[in-house]
């Protein structure tokens, strides 16, 4: 008897292990700020070149913003936008005031110079971003985007050593070393007072927001049965959307200072702390690493909450069980590792395939929630919007009980096509208010869909690689997906120059999985696979293309089959009359 059959045997999921992954959640919760705290701390509000003392309202009180732009920043007829990182090359020095505008008018072109006397940032939105105080605008842009890659990178790293951490010290201990990391490191991010410090702790801040959220979705699975697993995994995801929705209204409450929204955010997770004395160690850890006292206090906890008893004779099955499970794994001295996905022809495709659809759903999904704050309209409205959408993603992503594949499939084609159609609204919108909404629409409508995809991904790689290898597979996607996440920063850099290649680059991809995800065999009724061979021959089976060949070449060899039999019996046939007409 093993851990799914003594958790039905003492009655199942219990309103204990409800309350243990409710509270879990909010470990999650408190890791989906950080996911997306770029959006807000990072934010670029509208600028141009300061032009002292022409914008300055005790020396020309009379003049506003658009009397300002005019007389000192060029205009593009062709975007009708003006320039944010030049002005005209006027000698302001020579400015008066009391209305002399001499020194910025002239007969004359007087050239553009690069913003000289730093930055005029427009407030109304974001008070202090981290854009603002360290100036990452125009030719120091990058700076930004690299800040943010390297926060993707802390995602890669903590992705490395979780792993390792849960496994040694157990899955509670894991949440909690992830907890404390978390708030620490938030709140040092809160303090940086130079740039370069700021990515330093920005890296580590990103190791230990990821590895929160891994080890609570990993414990929340382990203490479910299977009947209530892909319940208690999407508490867990939901959680996190539910983060993305709430996060706005935090940014909005704190005027966008950057550093204050920090110091929230660092707060949030310090609960979960008080409740590691609470919640029980993961049972089927315990199991594994022979606590078995411990465990077997688990599980009689389960019983109680559900008012049965764990038996003697129940527990003793299971341990009979687990000492199997354990010589049969000493027995088994097999490793896999990455490559071994590479040795089968058509597994290769498969794993080369997934591989490509990780990186690009990552890239996707991060790149349109960083974007938010760059569509037009209110950005504390529009990324309220982009964490909702998720939540509904989340409630569609049961109807790919109808067919992984093609629901995939098609989230990934809408994701790209409303991307495309987003681009193509705002570049040809030449401010006509209708199109810019109809634009942002497209956009969130375009993260629904990409969000959808993502929690997809899981299901589908798991389900499409066999046991001894499963695990490698989905850290192999991972992996992938980190890159993605790590590309998407300059990605969106690019919109800066090229305002329509960002979006076409994110819908084109999109639109190239959705084709490449039809590649894959239907997944969602079958077993899971045990061994490589037996997922070759499944792919062989199962794969659309390779079906329809199948078919063509078996109709072929049996209408060969059929002629080589008409011909035999035609043969018999003109014998027998040429015989009879002999005699």
């Amino acid at each position: 008897m093993d851990s799914e059959k003594i958790q039905n045997e003492v009655g199942g999921f219990s309103r204990y292990q409800v309350v243990v992954i409710t509270t879990v959640a909010w470990l999650a919760f408190s890791a989906g700020f950080g996911t997306q705290s770029a959006v807000f701390i990072s934010a670029i509000p509208e600028y141009r070149c300061a032009v002292p003392p022409i914008d300055d309202p005790d020396v020309y009180p009379s003049l506003d913003e658009s009397d300002i732009k005019n007389y000192t920043i060029p205009y593009d007829s062709a975007t009708a936008e003006y320039d944010s990182c030049n002005r005209y090359d006027y000698n302001l020095s020579s400015c008066q005031g009391d209305g002399d505008l001499s020194c910025v008018t002239s007969d004359e072109d007087p050239g553009t110079i690069s913003c000289d006397q730093g930055y005029y940032y427009d407030r109304t939105y974001y008070k202090e971003t981290t854009r603002t105080q360290w100036d990452l605008v125009c030719e120091r842009q990058y700076l930004d985007s690299l800040a943010n890659t390297f926060f993707f990178f802390g995602f890669f790293v903590g992705s490395l050593f979780i792993g390792p951490l849960s496994d040694w010290f157990g899955r509670k201990t894991a949440m909690l070393v992830t907890c404390v990391g978390m708030v620490a490191s938030c709140v040092g991010c809160a303090f940086t007072p130079t740039y370069e410090l700021f990515v330093f702790v920005r890296v580590i801040n990103g190791a230990f927001i990821i590895t929160s959220y891994i080890a609570a979705y990993t414990y929340a699975i382990e203490i479910s049965s299977t009947e209530w697993r892909t319940v208690a995994g999407a508490v867990v995801g939901v959680s996190i959307s539910l983060s993305h929705v709430v996060y706005p209204g935090i940014a909005y409450a704190f005027n966008g200072d950057w550093r204050r929204i920090q110091l929230v955010i660092a707060l949030i997770p310090a609960p979960f702390i008080l409740s590691y004395f609470f919640i029980p160690e993961s049972p089927r850890w315990l199991l594994r690493t022979g606590k078995m006292k411990e465990a077997r206090k688990v599980f009689a906890r389960y019983a109680k909450s559900r008012g049965r008893e764990l038996t003697d004779e129940t527990w003793n099955l299971l341990v009979q069980h687990q000492n199997e499970e354990k010589n049969k794994e000493e027995s088994d001295k097999k490793k896999f590792a990455v490559w071994d996905l590479y040795r089968r022809p058509i597994m290769r495709l498969m794993s080369i395939n997934v591989l490509i659809c990780w990186f690009t759903v990552s890239m996707v999904f991060y790149g349109l929630a960083l974007n938010g704050g760059n569509l037009a309209g209110d950005p504390y409205v529009n990324n309220t919007l982009n964490g909702a959408v998720e939540v509904v993603a989340y409630v569609l992503i049961y109807f790919s009980k109808y067919g992984r594949r093609r629901v995939q499939s098609l989230s990934f084609t809408l994701a790209g096509a409303c991307c495309i159609v987003s681009m193509l609204l705002d570049l040809y919108s030449k401010g006509n208010q209708s199109m810019l909404t109809g634009s942002t629409a497209m956009a969130l409508i375009g993260k629904l869909f990409a969000s959808m995809t993502f929690g997809m991904i899981y299901y589908i790689t798991s389900e499409l690689f066999p046991t001894n290898v499963r695990t490698t597979a989905l850290s192999m996607g991972s992996l992938a997906a980190r890159v993605g996440g790590m590309a998407s920063p300059f990605i969106l850099q690019l919109q800066a120059t090229i305002p329509w290649l960002t979006q076409t680059v994110f819908g084109s991809l999109s639109i190239i999985c959705g084709g490449l995800t039809l590649f894959y065999p239907e997944t969602v009724s079958t077993e899971y696979m045990t061994t490589l061979d037996q997922a070759e021959n499944f792919y062989r089976e199962n794969v659309p293309i390779l079906k329809w060949l199948n078919r063509r070449k078996t109709s072929s060899k049996s209408n060969l089959n059929k002629k080589g039999e008409e011909n035999c019996a035609y043969e018999v046939d003109h014998n027998s009359n040429v015989k009879s007409t002999v005699l």
